[in-house]
């Protein structure tokens, strides 16, 4: 039983009956039973549940309204995918939302280099 032999059950069991005494100990035990049958019970249930949806195939979705015009419709704003995470990214973005990598090229346009401080 979990890998326990006789003579450690039996340590076990002083253990409990010496740090919780005599009149605790069956409160204990009562509880202890208690959460473990519903440790059980959800654990079953959850089987049950991942077995049922593994042995369904999953159904086409249900033709509904279609959905609203994305923000490149709607304002006139160019996407492209992201070169990283293939995240769809409006032309005005330097950077990925997503991953964080830089989309376009640092041109020196009017940028100057960090000069180094003097001593």
């Amino acid at each position: 039983m979990f890998g326990i032999d006789f003579e450690t059950l039996v340590l076990l069991a002083i253990l409990a009956f010496i740090l919780f005494g005599p009149e605790k100990l069956p409160q204990y035990a009562a509880k202890f039973g208690y959460y473990l049958a519903k440790l059980r019970q959800a654990s079953a249930e959850l089987t049950q549940q991942a077995q049922a949806s593994f042995s369904n195939p999953l159904q086409p979705p249900a033709p509904g309204p279609s959905p609203p015009l994305g923000l490149a419709a709607r304002t006139g704003i160019n996407e492209h995918p992201c070169p990283s995470c293939a995240h769809l990214v409006g032309d005005d973005f330097r950077f990925c939302p997503k991953c964080g990598q830089p989309l376009k090229e640092e041109t020196g346009t009017g940028a100057t280099p960090p000069q180094p401080l003097a001593s």
